[in-house]
């Protein structure tokens, strides 16, 4: 199964995933979250970038390991359908149930949730649909 990875479409994936988290968080929904959140996020230092980008790697990994199971689900309309059902069907369901027992407010968890499962699908675009070279 490693063999039919594509680790370069891997590790573009897991890297668009974390420039995506910049355009999320830092762009769109910058002043909402940080409100939500109850004030600005206490600034964390280069680890916590690589924490952050190691979490998206092994994610991204995950994605290419489950997709590459069957070649023929190695397109990309099969790795968004992969990440949207995973992502709705365990993520946010149960990311929501937390949120109700913590009574955070929705719109935090639509935030965070949006985040995951909307950068799970280009994940799963990428590795689905960026194909391996044989030799």
């Amino acid at each position: 199964m490693p063999d039919r990875v594509n680790h370069l479409a891997v590790w573009v994936a897991a890297i668009v995933y974390f420039l995506f988290g910049y355009l999320w968080y830092g762009l769109i929904f910058t002043s909402m979250w940080t409100a939500l959140m109850g004030g600005a996020m206490a600034p964390g230092g280069p680890a916590l970038y690589i924490e952050s980008f190691v979490l998206g790697l092994i994610l991204s990994y995950a994605a290419a390991i489950a997709l590459s199971r069957r070649p023929e689900d190695l397109t990309v309309s099969q790795g968004v359908s992969f990440a949207l059902f995973m992502g709705i069907a365990l993520y946010a369901t149960q990311t929501l149930n937390t949120a109700l027992y913590s009574h955070s407010p929705l719109m935090l968890w639509i935030i965070n949730t949006g985040y995951v499962v909307v950068g799970f699908a280009i994940i799963g675009a990428i590795v689905g649909g960026w194909t391996k070279k044989t030799a």
